[in-house]
This record gives structure tokens, sequence and C-alpha cells, in this order.
């Protein structure tokens, strides 16, 4: 199987396998496998908890089996379709869904088929609740539904406005299971919109992140649903009776995980307060010239080593950005003009600074035809005028609507590294960076090739917002293929308390993994560390 881990244990006669995200078509003949295996008792009940690249499945009831697109367009799109032969209709999986297959005897359980169906949406109805979302069945409907009263504007006008969550998709031969459940965590749900959803007009798919607005590790979620699953059904002594006592008992006896962002700061992310004569030189410096730097904007921790170098990223175009990306403090609203002065007030500040290498970065500015390209311009020209030695960095916004004129007015600025960041993995922009587009920004980096020449590329990628492992290694994969020539891996820290959460604190040994990784993709120059930045030591890459 190509899978990114493949971890097993067996507790009380049920053995459980962490798949990580694998092939839908490798992981349904593991099934058939393990189901031959389970019938002939050469293997205990296992059951295998995986994630899958983008896939569309067909069950068994023909008239479900509703596809919106042609099946040329999903390939296109890369985009998998299979038949199969379990129970329901048309269906869609993909990264930050968790799906499980249980291979069980039904017998020796001492279930029937409609008992074993109640188990599944009891583990599923379980797990959502620890997540903070209730869920509950749906009579006729197999899979688990969220509902909310919504008005139609008087007190009669009330009714039930409901969504799926979850599906279930199972067939039983020789009285062994396969096929499972499907669970949104926090996934992208559009890929619904190529689908009817098992057969049901109308029906709106929904996800954990959907509905609480919050990211979670995919690894300890599968945990979890590891020790339900060995609640419900490692102990097989166990009779109807006492199951559908915990089947059925709705109970809050789960306690809700408290948000990350309550945890302790592990001690590898403590930072000593800034107090050095370069730190209050560059911060007066800052100030008369009445600059903003994306240091302050974005509580950025590494402030004080970055300043007491003598050495800060300006932020231009002002200090409020027309998007509202839920990873930054930097304030949304409705921006001003550019300031015609910026770009006098950056090169006195090079000046005074001494500086040899100057970052420049700003806010999303959609409201500008140019997305604020000529104001870059300008900004660096300025500064090369007076000082003349200058080595310049620009970390871009995704210039939306406007990326090929945007590239053409840089290109009177040259030489610079362009940096644009991708921020995090596609599956987590619909939380973190809604106005985003993946893609949009694959684009950009590849764009800035064609446009500037043998202009040095650059991006950055957070940790801690939820990612899995494969999701990271293919946004690395993606970049490279754009030919991005250099990468900053990080961790992502709650820089407000409107921010998202922290889902995991990363271990500095993960972030060597990811900078050896990088560097085995052919990355020439990777810093990857829990305080990593886009601009972090960028200086330091200047004699590259």
């Amino acid at each position: 199987m190509n899978t990114v881990r493949n971890r097993k244990y067996e507790i009380r006669g049920l053995r459980i396998v962490d798949c990580g995200i694998a092939d839908y078509r490798e992981v349904l003949q593991k099934q058939h496998e393990l189901h031959e295996k389970r019938r002939l008792g050469e293997i205990p009940n296992t059951v295998l908890i995986v994630e899958h690249p983008p896939v569309i499945t067909l069950g068994a009831r023909q008239n479900a089996n509703k596809l919106l697109v042609s099946r040329k367009e999903l390939a296109a799109r890369q985009i998998d379709v299979v038949d199969i032969r379990r129970g329901g209709g048309a269906t869609a999986h993909n990264p930050g869904q968790l799906v499980f297959y249980p291979i069980l005897h039904l017998e020796e359980l001492r279930l029937g088929i409609s008992e074993y169906m109640r188990e599944l949406e009891a583990i599923g109805i379980e797990l959502l609740r620890e997540l903070a979302v209730h869920a509950q069945r749906q009579e006729a409907f197999p899979g688990l539904w969220v509902s909310q009263c919504c008005s139609a504007g008087t007190p009669e006008g009330k009714q039930r406005e409901t969504r799926k969550i979850a599906s279930i998709g199972v067939r039983v031969s020789k009285g062994v299971t396969y096929h499972g459940m499907a669970i949104n965590i926090q996934n992208d749900l559009s890929i619904f919109d190529l689908v009817v959803p098992c057969g049901l007009d109308g029906v709106e798919m929904t996800s954990v992140l959907k509905e609480t607005g919050r990211c979670h590790s995919m690894s300890q979620i599968k945990e979890d649903l590891g020790r339900l699953l060995m609640k419900h059904f490692s102990n097989m002594a166990q009779g109807p009776e006492d199951r559908r006592q915990r089947t059925e008992d709705s109970s809050p006896s789960s306690v809700l995980r408290p948000p990350s962002s309550t945890r302790k700061l592990p001690p590898w992310l403590h930072r000593p307060l800034p107090a050095s004569d370069a730190f209050r030189q560059t911060e007066k410096v800052l100030s008369e010239l009445s600059l903003h730097t994306i240091c302050n904007n974005a509580n950025c921790p590494n402030q004080g080593e970055c300043w007491s170098r003598g050495t800060a990223t300006v932020l231009i175009l002002g200090n409020v950005c027309t998007r509202n990306c839920k990873f930054c403090s930097v304030a949304t609203g409705k921006p001003s003009p550019p300031d015609p002065t910026e770009p006098r007030r950056i090169a006195e500040m090079a000046s005074q600074l001494n500086l040899k290498y100057l970052v420049i970065t700003s806010v999303n500015r959609d409201d500008l035809p140019d997305g604020g390209a000529a104001h870059f311009c300008r900004c660096i020209q300025k500064v090369r005028r007076q000082c003349p030695d200058m080595k310049f960095e620009i970390l871009t916004p995704d210039f939306h609507n406007c990326q090929r004129e945007a590239l053409q007015i840089l290109q009177g600025a040259l030489p610079f590294v362009f940096a644009h960041n991708v921020e995090t993995v596609p599956s987590l922009y619909p939380v973190a960076r809604a106005g985003g587009g993946y893609q949009r920004s694959l684009n950009l980096l590849k764009m800035a090739k064609g446009y500037c020449g043998d202009v040095v590329t650059k991006s950055s990628i957070m940790l801690g917002l939820g990612e899995a492992d494969a999701e990271v290694e293919q946004v690395l994969k993606d970049l490279r293929s754009m030919g991005c020539d250099r990468i900053t891996i990080g961790q992502y820290l709650k820089p407000s308390k409107d921010a998202l959460d922290v889902v995991e604190y990363v271990m500095p040994a993960k972030f060597d993994f990811w900078r050896q990784k990088a560097i085995e993709l052919g990355f020439s120059w990777v810093i990857s560390s829990p305080f990593a930045r886009s601009s972090y030591c960028a200086e330091q890459a200047a004699a590259l």
C-alpha cells in the first residue's frame, strides 16, 4: 500500500491499522484480502483507518450514482472514479476526511446487520461529540446529520436545516463486513459538488471544520477513533443488551478536548524579551519614519531577534488588508490609497540602519488594479538610488486578478528574490486562507520565472494547523514542480485571540526531517525550524 504510515496495534481481539493517506484502489484490494483471511479465521477482527487522495466511488444502488460532470473531466482533474459493490450511491473522499473500514465477523460479535450499522453510527456520534459537533441519525437515511433551527421570518416559519457530515456504505459477505464509514473532518467539501451525494438531491454536505471553524490533528482524531472502535468492537463476550445500552447512551460522558491555544507553550518555543541597543535603535528609526513592519502587525515571534540584528521586514501599502485570513492578525477593512512618501521613508530607513538586504512585503490590495505592484516597484527603485548596493527580496500577495500585469510591472525593479507564500496545505485553505487559492499561488511562482528571467523564487508554509504529513510533502513537491528555489517551514503560533487555534506544536526533530526532505527534493536554500518565517534570516541567503 502506498501509505504515509501503516501502524498496527491489537487489543482484546481487535486489530487497528492506521494506513495514513492511501490510494483507494489499493485499500479496496487490501479489504478483499483481509475479508477472505477473516472468513477463514486466519486474522482477528480488523479495522483499516485511512485518508484517501481525491476519489469518487459509485455504490451498488445504480439509481443513486449521479455524477454531475463527465468521467473525462474528473480524470482531467485527477479525481479517480471507482465502481464498487457496497451499499448506497455515489460519494467522495479526499484528505481531511476520516474513513474506516471494519473487517468484522458479525456472528462472533453477536451482531445483526442493522445492529452493526447502529454501532457505526454510534461511534461517529461519540467521535463528533468530542469534536464539539452534535450529530444525529436520520430515519431511513444511513449516516450522520447535523441540524439547527432556522427561521423564515416568523416563529411559525422555524424549520430544521439539515446537513450531512458522515456517510455509511457497507457490504457483508459470508458473515464478514467490509467497506465502512466516512466522516468529514476538515476536507475540501467542493468535491461533493461533482456528485449528488448518496443520490439525495439537494443534500448539503458539511464537516467539523465548517461547523466549528476549528482544525484538528488528524493523527489525534485517528487515535480517538481507535479508542472508540476498541470500546464498541473489541469485547466479543459482551451481550446484546449491554451493547444496546452502550450504543444508545447519549449522555455527554466524553469531555471535549480544550482548544490547543490553552496548552502550555513547549520549552522550545520560548523567546527572551528584546533588550539590546540595536533593537532599540531599529525601533526608534521605524517609529520616527512612521513605517509599518510585518514584525509588529503580524506579532512575529522573531521581532526581538531580527531587530537586534538591525533588520526588519517593511510592510508597504498600509496596514489594513482587503482579506481576512484566519491565521493572520493584520487588520482587515478598507485601506487608504498608497502613500507617495512611503518609498522615500523606506530609503531613509535603509540608509540609517545601514542595511545590505531589504525584505519588502505588503497587505493584500485587491482594491488596486495592479494589486500594488507599481508601489513595490517605486519603493525598490527609490531605495536603490539611495543605497546602490542594496539587495532586495519582495514578498508579494497573489495579485488575484492581475498576475500577468503585476509581473510585467515588477520587471522594472529587477533584480530581487521573488517570494510568495502558499502558507498551508490546500485542504486547509477554506478556513485558513479563504480569500486565497492554492493553485493560484503556485501559478504566480511559476509565472514569476517566466516574466522575471532568472529570478530566485521562494515560498513558505506553516505547520501545526492540522495538516497531514503527506499533504506537507505534496506541497513541497508542488512548489518544486513550479521551479520554486527556496523554502521556509515554521510553526504556526496564534497571533491574536481571534485567529485560528494551534492544533499541534511540532517537535524540533520533525522540522529537521522536513529540512532534509526539502533538500532531497532540490530546494537550494531551506530554513525549517519552529521559529522560521518567510523572511527569517533572509539576508543570510544574499551571497547565494
